[in-house]
């Protein structure tokens, strides 16, 4: 005959089933929970590998973390930071395919992460879809107007457009929100050398950059080429000779800081620049003019015409090489050969030549 249970053995079978069935979910969210947390560790541990320039140690380190992330989506889909976090893995070994459609999932689950957006435009733009990665920045920039990361994204779009304004206005509200931005310097400092011409904000911005970060070896050769432009040649030799001890071999330093010397008067020092660049590349017409010019400067007047007939040689029509070798050979006395390169100069419509020809080829001159 069937007895019935006492409540009391009912009561500790019901507490029984419930501190159970506690235990159950708890247990799967401590695993997301854990997961998650080893991931962000290999993410960080990877950054330090970046920063010692070991890529591939990085990359281990990231698809480390890519599988603990793709653990955490499967015991919890709607974790938006396991995808977000997984999208950010998946585009620092640049599979930026995935990447986006993790993001995709990461702003279908919090449509309010600006983070999300700006950092799935990276990925965009990484794969070429200018138009969809701005669309993602201003909207991350809709959620939070002080977005500088996404202000500066969105700056580099704008700064390969036709009007280069917006690219400064970014980078300036960039500047804005965080006074020491490296690299929103660095970049409006090239638009106004490129772009704008104004050599003066140039170096203010570049002057920035060197304050931020001593180091930044680029920094020293956009310094340096901005001072060259703006006639300043003793920084600029100075700026490139930085640049050139931490890079040797950058021909475009080497040229920039010949010129340079052959304005402060260190012709022997320019012959050098210009000879290493043209043991680099054999056929640098403008290394053989140059070389030519600081050799008339220091009245090696045949071996300087040797240089500027070879740079004539190599492009007969240079108008620039034909105006220096006239002038080497006005220094060297050869007043008639002189005149006769200004005319072929004037003939492939150099306005300087023109001048030249007037001032020093007329009659009774």
């Amino acid at each position: 005959m069937f007895r019935s249970i006492p409540v009391y053995i009912l009561s500790v079978l019901v507490f029984f089933s419930l501190h159970l069935s506690a235990q159950i979910e708890p247990k799967a969210e401590a695993v997301a929970i854990n997961f998650l947390e080893l991931g962000n560790h290999k993410c960080d541990s990877a950054v330090v590998h970046l920063k010692n320039k070991d890529i591939k140690g990085a990359n281990k380190l990231y698809q480390a973390a890519i599988k603990d992330y793709k653990k955490v989506v499967k015991e919890d889909p709607k974790s938006q930071a396991a995808f977000f976090r997984l999208a950010i893995a998946q585009a620092k070994t640049e599979d930026h395919k995935n990447a986006i459609k993790n993001f995709d999932m990461a702003v279908s689950l919090d449509t309010a992460v600006g983070a999300a957006y700006r950092e799935r435009g990276i990925s965009q733009l990484a794969l070429g879809k200018s138009k969809e990665a701005l669309a993602d920045y201003n909207k991350a920039i809709d959620i939070n107007f002080e977005d500088a990361e996404a202000i500066y994204q969105r700056g580099l779009i704008y700064e390969t457009g036709k009007d280069p304004q917006p690219a400064i206005e970014d980078y300036s509200r960039v500047i804005e929100i965080k006074p020491n931005y490296e690299n929103a310097f660095m970049k409006r400092g090239i638009i106004y050398y490129n772009v704008k011409r104004d050599y003066v904000l140039a170096v203010n911005d570049f002057n920035r950059v060197l304050e931020i970060n001593p180091e930044n070896n680029e920094g020293y050769l956009w310094r340096g080429k901005t001072k060259f432009k703006g006639e300043d040649f003793e920084g600029a030799d100075k700026d490139l000779s930085r640049f050139i001890d931490m890079e040797a071999g950058h021909m475009e330093a080497l040229i920039t800081r010949g010129a340079s010397r052959i304005n402060i008067n260190n012709n022997s020092g320019a012959i050098e620049d210009f000879d290493e660049v043209i043991k680099l590349d054999p056929k640098n017409i403008i290394a053989y003019m140059n070389r030519g010019v600081a050799k008339g400067g220091m009245k090696k007047f045949k071996d300087a015409l040797l240089d500027l007939d070879m740079a004539i040689k190599m492009k007969f029509d240079y108008s620039p090489a034909y105006i220096n070798r006239a002038a080497v050979k006005f220094a060297s006395g050869d007043k008639k050969g002189a005149c006769k390169d200004l005319e072929k100069a004037d003939g492939l419509n150099n306005e300087k030549a023109y001048k030249l020809i007037q001032q020093y080829c007329k009659d009774g001159k």
